[in-house]
């Protein structure tokens, strides 16, 4: 398995080892060696990277757990990868509308009249991770925005490129975040890594 899939699912993962109770996880498709791990979490937007995607949600309609995986997806709320044949952008339009249909006040979105107030009133600062306490989304002005993209507004002096995600496991932490620019520049330092290393 690649350090990608270790970084997603590491807190989720059962142990292996003896004596492990089997999970739906031992049937999926995608833990067989004829699979690349890459495939389930593309890198980018370029054609390479959404023929992986396309293949890995094709191998997922073929899986005898692909509805356990998507559920399991949807409640451990994970931002990367594809997971039961949804991407990450399939999974948020899903929570997205089930929100718009919800009646229940605590998830309705929240307004602000600017970036800043919405990061003041739903964050929490604990030790070196900052909390997110509201909702799964915002509004400032006609915009909505999700938690990721109120924090890296409100802390960075740049727009962010592309989605933002999170670096940290701690759940609901909205200080440790990536864009496209720094997922970019550490794959081109993990690359000139590995050639120095190869050479």
């Amino acid at each position: 398995m690649s350090t990608t899939i270790f970084k997603v699912a590491k807190s989720y993962a059962a142990p292996g080892g003896v004596g492990r109770a089997a999970d739906w996880r031992d049937a999926a498709l995608c833990r067989s060696s004829a699979y690349d791990p890459e495939m389930w979490f593309p890198k980018g937007t370029d054609a390479a990277s959404m023929a992986d995607e396309q293949e890995a949600k094709e191998t997922c309609r073929h899986c005898p757990v692909m509805e356990t995986c998507r559920q399991w997806a949807l409640e451990t709320r994970q931002d990367h990868g594809v997971w039961g044949g949804l991407t990450e952008r399939d999974r948020y339009n899903l929570r997205r509308r089930a929100r718009s249909r919800s009646t229940d006040p605590a998830i309705r979105v929240q307004t602000f009249p600017s970036i800043k107030d919405a990061y003041k009133a739903l964050t929490q600062k604990t030790g070196r991770h900052v909390l997110w306490t509201g909702g799964n989304e915002v509004k400032v002005g006609k915009a909505r925005l999700t938690p990721n993209q109120v924090a890296w507004q409100a802390t960075r002096r740049r727009t962010p490129v592309g989605r933002v995600f999170t670096d940290c496991e701690t759940g609901g932490c909205v200080r440790h975040l990536n864009d496209q620019v720094v997922r970019q520049a550490r794959e081109a330092t993990r690359k000139a890594t590995t050639e120095r290393s190869a050479a």
